[in-house]
């Protein structure tokens, strides 16, 4: 009768434990990162996206570099540009809105932090990835942030 329990048991925590699983992967897409892909596709050096005035003041604007799409988002004299692409369900972060220094994505409400790409308020679970950004004669360039 013991073994009979602990079986039942063990049978019911294993069935929990694949409920929850499902329901965080499934129904709540946690832990997938979307934008794993970015570094494969971003180039590895500097590239131009246009010059600095065609980007409107705290408006989030596509761009793309290849085959890879970019939101730019001009502050006063900076400019923050991230992948377009949500790391949560890959909604598109050019079509957000910006909240004190963050890019929220219009599909779930994930919040990213402009200047670094830092998740501030989930689904999402990785960071946004962010592209170091120059100016040179007045024109935006861009290449992606390394880890150091």
């Amino acid at each position: 009768m013991h073994g009979r329990l602990l079986g039942l048991a063990g049978l019911a925590a294993v069935s929990a434990g694949a409920a929850l699983g499902g329901h965080l992967s499934y129904r709540q897409a946690a832990g997938p990162n979307r934008a794993a892909a970015v570094p494969l596709l971003a180039p590895s050096d500097w590239v131009g996206l246009g010059a600095v005035d065609d980007f409107p003041p705290a408006e989030p604007v596509r761009r793309t570099v290849g085959e890879l799409a970019v939101v730019v988002v001009r502050d006063g004299d900076d400019c923050h540009v991230l992948a377009d692409r949500c790391a949560h369900l890959s909604g598109p972060l050019s079509e957000g809105t910006l909240v004190d220094g963050c890019l929220r994505c219009p599909w779930h409400g994930s919040e990213f932090r402009l200047r670094n790409g830092e998740v501030v308020r989930g689904p999402a679970t990785a960071p946004q990835p962010v592209f170091e950004t120059r100016v040179l004669s007045g024109h935006l360039e861009i290449r992606l942030t390394r880890p150091t």
